[in-house]
């Protein structure tokens, strides 16, 4: 769809992109964009609420002489709470990222073929990774099949989640390039020699 178009720069545009390459580099890449997502969730979470984030007393050896029990004491925020709450989401979002990857690539080494099973087997072991922080079973194969399903369904109708029949329209009008010099329609040309003195404008 995009072949043979460039971008303001001069480069081909590479959208839709397709992920490819060693399942090392993929999985590695997938680990890095999940802890990075997660970390950002979990610091939007810490700005949302007003609250100071504060470790429990039950993980405290000494109250009366540590730091945080001096940061609890003054409605502070005390660091451990907070590397805490940043840990667990970046932890799972990065588990569920690098399940997919590898999942995904081994099914497709497996099976010789790129295709939408792939992202079905990796949708699943994400899911199934996702739905293991309720440690219930039952909620870990619901949302195992739940993202394969979703998965997919999202790679069979291709990268893209714009109708096909508008997407040579949207596609110019997302990498289309102006020529360098500007060229005025026919109509514009018409008008101006109607009305002189909008010649200028």
């Amino acid at each position: 769809m995009t072949a043979g178009r460039l971008n303001y720069w001069g480069e081909p545009n590479d959208r839709p992109y397709k992920v490819e390459g060693p399942c090392i580099t993929r999985t590695i890449n997938a680990y890095a964009v999940g802890a990075a997502a997660g970390t950002a969730f979990a610091a939007c979470q810490l700005a949302w609420y007003p609250d100071p984030v504060q470790t429990t007393s039950r993980f405290i050896r000494n109250a009366a002489t540590s730091t945080t029990a001096a940061a609890s004491s003054s409605g502070l925020s005390d660091s451990r709470a907070i590397l805490r709450t940043i840990a667990r989401p970046a932890f799972w979002m990065s588990a569920a990222g690098a399940a997919f990857a590898a999942a995904e690539c081994t099914a497709e080494a497996a099976r010789g073929k790129s295709d939408s099973w792939n992202a079905t087997i990796g949708g699943m072991a994400a899911g199934l990774v996702a739905g293991a922080v309720s440690q219930k079973p039952g909620i870990m194969v619901s949302t195992s099949l739940g993202l394969g399903l979703f998965m997919f369904v999202l790679d069979m109708t291709s990268p893209s989640s714009v109708y096909e029949g508008h997407q040579d329209e949207v596609t110019h009008k997302m990498y289309g390039v102006l020529p360098k010099t500007h060229k005025e329609s026919e109509e514009l040309a018409d008008l101006k020699e109607k009305y002189p003195k909008f010649q200028n404008l």
